[in-house]
């Protein structure tokens, strides 16, 4: 007869350890699930920079890199163009005003400048004959005047003597009428030429000023003529150092082209680069300061140029307090630009999230250091150590400064220790 056999229970600890196994396994779905649902991003802690928001004073500057260069620079350009001749100065030399630098040659000008003075000399002695004219009229009307007031005077006297001649009948009255005849006709004559006097000086008056600014024009266009062909030997328009002579003998330089540079040493200005973001924050008049071989130099803004080439834009500034010595052109400077007055503020420090998230919004850190979220704020200004907190942070908040180029489309950061 068969006997029946009888199922052994399982221990009460193999239970127990099904148990947490099954429960592990559904954490980790759970965690799993929750995870995908809020797009977490796991990442080890040491891989991150983690910041802590303070209150401080927030110094309002930034840095820029400037360049020494003269305050101010002649350009040479050639005023008209020519076949190098002789070069008379070398580059990187110390010239005066007016001295020779470069001698060009032009036939072509040459001839023109022979032909225009010329032209010029003719027509300038043809209005110098008109005027020579013009003369010569007022000198013979003048003197037709006295020719006939000579004439009236006379008469006027033979007249005199006849009319008491004609009274004692010793004189017949056709003689005496024959004298006033011509003493009324002389008086006419004299009459009509001071009329044509009158005329001539108004005319003479018209045509000397008229010849006069014919004769000025044609002087200036004979002397600038001249003075083209002067042109031809380049002088220094200022004294300084002369920076840049590219030329060679028998290069052929065109109207317009540049042919050096001389700078004026005796006074220089910081050319700097500044970035976009500040654009509409810096004007003349801030100041900035730098250190050279240890010591501390002032500046300030000349002139800002707001065009924006490759995220920059220009400016100029010059030295308060007097020139630091033994600086050279090209020099590299290291500057601090003072954009307003500190102020108390939150500050969070820099680093690579300004450029992932422009400021708008951070990985904040939990208390015990496991998770990170994602959280909006608004930043105000920066300087080249912090960024200036407005909203949406606190003191004491840890924050992950270093770069979000991998964690953009998360919400929540996983750390593992």
């Amino acid at each position: 007869m068969d006997k029946a056999i009888e199922k052994k229970r399982r221990p009460l600890w193999q239970w127990g350890a099904m148990g947490l196994a099954v429960a592990g396994i559904l954490w980790f779905l759970q965690g799993m699930l929750t995870d995908a649902a809020i797009r977490t991003y796991r990442v080890d802690a040491e891989q991150l920079v983690v910041s802590e928001v303070t209150l401080g004073a927030f110094e309002d500057v930034t840095p820029i890199r400037g360049t020494i260069q003269p305050f101010t620079s002649v350009f040479l350009d050639a005023v008209n163009g020519g076949v190098v001749e002789e070069v008379l100065a070398e580059e990187g030399s110390f010239v005066e005003a007016g001295q020779p630098l470069l001698q060009l040659s032009n036939g072509d000008l040459q001839l023109q400048v022979a032909s225009n003075d010329t032209q010029t000399t003719e027509q300038l002695n043809n209005l110098a004959n008109i005027s020579n004219g013009l003369e010569t009229t007022r000198l013979m009307t003048e003197r037709a005047l006295i020719d006939s007031e000579y004439q009236i005077k006379v008469l006027e006297r033979q007249k005199q003597r006849l009319e008491q001649l004609v009274s004692d009948e010793l004189v017949s009255k056709e003689e005496y009428d024959a004298i006033s005849d011509s003493l009324a006709y002389q008086k006419k004559i004299h009459e009509n030429t001071m009329q044509r006097q009158l005329l001539e000086e108004r005319i003479r008056k018209e045509r000397t000023l008229q010849i006069a600014g014919q004769m000025s024009k044609l002087q200036d266009n004979l002397a600038l003529s001249l003075s083209s062909f002067e042109n031809l030997l380049v002088r220094a328009p200022v004294a300084g150092q002369l920076t840049s002579l590219p030329v060679e003998i028998g290069e052929n330089k065109i109207r317009g082209q540049r042919l050096g540079q001389i700078d004026v040493i005796d006074e220089y200005k910081i050319v700097a680069q500044v970035d976009e973001y500040y654009v509409t924050r810096v004007a003349p008049g801030q100041s900035a300061r730098f250190t050279l071989v240890g010591q501390q130099f002032q500046g300030s803004v000349l002139k800002v140029y707001p065009e924006i080439t490759e995220g920059t834009f220009t400016v100029d500034l010059i030295f308060e307090g007097g020139t630091p010595g033994n600086i050279r052109r090209g020099q590299t400077l290291q500057l601090d630009l003072t954009l307003g007055n500190p102020v108390e503020s939150l500050l969070l420090p820099l680093g690579g999230f300004i450029q992932d998230t422009g400021g708008n919004w951070v990985f904040v850190v939990d208390a015990e250091g496991n998770y990170a979220v994602r959280r909006d704020i608004v930043t105000g200004r920066r300087n080249n150590r912090f960024v200036e907190v407005r909203e949406g942070l606190a003191v004491g908040d840890r924050v992950i400064t270093s770069a979000y180029s991998q964690m953009g489309e998360v919400e929540r950061i996983q750390l593992s220790q």
